[in-house]
């Protein structure tokens, strides 16, 4: 017996360790109608699961309690073999179980498809606010090609405002996630992948937490960012701002820069390697391959300790986001698509003339 109450105590302090202490568990506790109807969906299906196993673990008791060596009035059948009515309960009732949950699985997959533009209440696509999302090593890229400006480890979006992310890599596959507004999507290098998501209410002052929730290097960790849910009027101000070199006005801790260009977005880059690492490539490199790449590693650092600071760019290179796309995709099937694209400005110019 003590040993069983050590052990429910033990699993108790685990269970208060891992939620905090009590304190926010972000995925129920959501600030969105996606993330929300997410959370509901995996709520129920807990439930229903909850529905075999908790008759199960109290049976399981039951059954060690009532026909333990001691109780001599427990019934002896040591011939039985079968029971119609135990078979029907126990197949029965998890097969309509999986039922259901194969139904909410189908149906939720389709509600809530990331790829799925968000409607109002009588079900009219609204206009969405398009976030232009690039994975860079080891940090969050985003670019507002509407408001033509940029930022890095920031995202600022209006309140009830539907967002439709555009999501892409510019190195290994990571996972875009801010899991107090939606579920994670991939972001994966040469493609484009999207997240709608709304926030429904305002955001503290140190905004929602976001991240990339698939490792992808050492400085991989340092891939965090602030998702900041703010009325249409501070959104507004906040880009009049951004776009006159004066975000800081907004943020004091940010940096603000001027364009973001494809020179610029090069030096963002950071390295893979620890000094010490970077080190042992300088001290052993003999052959010129070899001398490149420490001359290279040196170049770019080591992987970063802390996330990189908040920068702002007051404005971007038009197609800057395709461009980094179209860099994993200029050889596809042999087609080389920034040389086509520079045919087909040359043709448009013989042709205007």
């Amino acid at each position: 017996m003590r040993q069983t109450i050590l052990a429910v105590l033990s699993l108790s302090t685990l269970a208060a360790l891992l939620t905090g202490c009590g304190g926010d568990i972000v995925l129920l506790n959501s600030k969105g109608p996606v993330a929300s109807g997410q959370s509901d969906l995996m709520m129920k299906a807990i439930y229903l699961m909850l529905l075999v196993v908790i008759p199960s673990v109290i049976m399981a008791l039951w059954f060690g309690w009532k026909y333990r060596a001691s109780n001599k009035d427990a019934d002896y059948k040591p011939t039985w073999a079968h029971s119609t009515a135990i078979e029907i309960v126990v197949w029965g009732i998890p097969c309509i179980i999986i039922a259901i949950l194969a139904y909410l699985t189908w149906w939720g997959s389709h509600q809530y498809d990331p790829y799925r533009p968000l409607t109002n209440a009588q079900g009219e696509m609204e206009d969405h606010l398009k976030i232009q999302a690039v994975a860079e090593q080891f940090k969050w890229v985003f670019i507002y090609p509407e408001q033509q400006i940029a930022t890095i480890n920031e995202v600022r979006f209006p309140v009830n405002k539907p967002i439709e992310f555009q999501i892409t890599s510019n190195f290994t596959m990571n996972s875009f996630f801010i899991p107090k507004l939606a579920g994670q999507v991939y972001a994966m290098a040469g493609m484009q992948t999207k997240l709608h998501m709304l926030a429904d209410q305002p955001s503290p002052a140190e905004g929602y937490r976001g991240f990339s929730a698939n490792y992808s290097g050492y400085g991989f960790t340092q891939m965090r960012f602030r998702a900041h849910a703010v009325s249409d009027a501070d959104f507004n101000t906040w880009v009049e701002a951004v776009k006159a070199g004066k975000g800081t006005s907004i943020n004091p801790e940010a940096v603000q820069k001027t364009v973001l260009d494809q020179a610029e977005f090069a030096t963002l880059k950071d390295g893979d390697r620890s000094k010490h690492q970077i080190e042992a490539m300088v001290n052993n490199a003999h052959t010129p391959e070899e001398i490149a790449l420490a001359h290279e590693a040196e170049r770019k650092g080591p992987f970063p300790t802390k996330p990189h600071v908040v920068t702002y760019y007051s404005s971007v290179e038009p197609d800057l986001f395709k461009r980094i796309i179209n860099t994993y995709m200029s050889n596809y099937h042999g087609a080389d698509h920034a040389a086509a694209g520079h045919a087909s400005v040359e043709h448009t110019a013989a042709v205007g003339e």
